[in-house]
């Protein structure tokens, strides 16, 4: 295949994320926007309050420079990175921006929100065609506060808007981002708009946001309920997508890869980011981290049920030691933080449970999903050697290559899979190989729903 002509295929990308800076400067410039709640998160992550509103009208008078400042305060850089609480602050400005603008007296909030939803998906899609994009999955969270009737008005909307590119060079669709802390009300609706007469647009159900505090064994009876749907309505089954592994910051290294692993046996068929699979243990070098007692007995269950696979890379798992420890943490309360120090042996020890948990996870069939400038800016993984990608690729896990939030980040999906190449040290002409594995790992592919060739 030409890569030059060759229709790509964006699998990884949120909605608000896609939003390009300039449109997202002609949509509010001459709204009224309530900022507080972007202006107190931004001034938490950085320290200071955002420039927003004095760039707006320096911007509206014709100042010079005003547009690129408003781009340095919306695009996340270098320079912001490693940093999630930064990365939200920055996406909450896009939430203000279409949530809490006014459209008139004749506007209600919902329908605003509604009207700038689907303003954007119109500029997205128009953005994506001219950078050769084919097909597109967008994810979208349903705002929190919405009722069930407002959850389905939103998605029956959206797909309304897909449904007009029917039969055009590019294919939209759409998965529903659903809450950790309860998924269960987004679901029904979710549900119920899949079997619809547009439901055949809605390919996925996803869980994004802050993974800390939400492992994923507490959604193992919600996954159970997708994999019924799906087999009761194979014509609209639903793939199941998970972020996991990007964000780790509250647990043990060893329990950040027992995550991605546990997603993937619960039948995730794609792991956003899971930088923990494969990431450089030498990255964070000697140190300690702090988990909780809960986590530490997940653990020692892990290494429990996997002693054979982890003993056979030289892993060591004493049974008798973790018993007595295990004993020993019964008497603590559940959420007492715990220290785990890494030396250089432990961290050696742990590219061997990545490869060992790597192994398993090709075997169950889950695909990570690698976003390597989200990677950098927010995993904060600056040096090439120490990216996922590059065991990844030696262990032969599969993967695909998307954009995340290429309107934030500033970047595009040709340029995402150019520097994908460039960190795994794989040939140039590798690049039509990784963009055809986003078709093969669709969505409507791994549920059995399409079969592969789209293009």
């Amino acid at each position: 295949m030409d890569s030059t002509n060759q229709k790509l295929a964006d699998i990884h990308l949120h909605l608000y994320g896609s939003i390009h800076w300039k449109h997202f400067l002609e949509f509010v410039k001459d709204r009224s926007v309530d900022w507080t709640p972007y202006e107190l998160s931004f001034r938490e992550a950085y320290g200071e309050l955002p420039a927003v509103h004095e760039i707006l009208d320096r911007y509206n008078l014709g100042r010079p420079g005003a547009e690129n400042e408003f781009r340095r305060l919306f695009v996340f850089q270098d320079e912001d990175g490693g940093n999630f609480a930064r990365f939200q602050a920055k996406y909450n400005m896009l939430n203000c921006g279409i949530k809490r603008a006014t459209l008139g007296e004749e506007g209600s909030a919902f329908s605003t929100l509604v009207y700038g939803v689907c303003h954007f998906m119109h500029q997205i899609l128009k953005r994506q065609l001219a950078e050769n994009i084919g097909y597109a999955e967008q994810r979208m969270t349903l705002p929190s506060g919405f009722t069930r009737d407002q959850a389905r008005q939103m998605l029956l909307a959206m797909l309304d808007a897909y449904s007009e590119y029917e039969g055009s060079d590019i294919q939209p669709r759409l998965a529903v981002s659903l809450s950790r802390d309860n998924p269960w009300p987004g679901w029904e609706v979710t549900r119920e708009v899949a079997l619809g007469p547009s439901g055949h647009l809605l390919t996925g159900i996803d869980f994004c946001y802050l993974e800390e505090g939400h492992p994923p064994k507490e959604q193992r009876e919600f996954f159970e309920a997708v994999k019924e749907f799906n087999r009761a309505h194979p014509e609209r089954a639903l793939a199941i997508l998970y972020h996991v592994g990007e964000s780790f910051s509250d647990k043990s290294l060893e329990s950040a890869v027992r995550w991605v692993h546990e997603a993937a046996e619960m039948g995730v068929h794609r792991l956003g980011h899971a930088i923990a699979l494969g990431v450089s243990p030498d990255m964070y070098g000697v140190h300690s981290r702090r988990e909780s007692v809960a986590e530490r007995m997940d653990q020692f269950r892990y290494d429990l049920r996997n002693r054979e696979g982890l003993s056979k890379l030289g892993v060591p798992v004493d049974d008798q030691a973790i018993a007595q420890e295990m004993d020993r943490l019964r008497s603590l309360p559940r959420q007492a933080l715990l220290t785990v120090h890494y030396d250089e042996q432990r961290l050696k020890e742990m590219r061997l449970r990545q490869r060992y948990a790597a192994g398993c996870i090709s075997a169950l069939g889950s695909v990570v999903e690698i976003c390597p400038t989200s990677n950098r800016r927010v995993g904060g993984i600056s040096r090439p050697e120490h990216h996922p990608i590059v065991q990844l690729c030696e262990w032969g896990v599969p993967f695909v290559v998307g954009s995340d939030d290429p309107g934030i980040f500033d970047t595009t999906l040709a340029k995402e899979i150019e520097v994908a190449i460039s960190l795994s040290g794989l040939p140039a002409d590798f690049f039509d190989e990784i963009a055809e594995r986003s078709w093969r790992y669709r969505s409507e592919v791994l549920v059995g729903r399409a079969h592969q060739d789209l293009q």
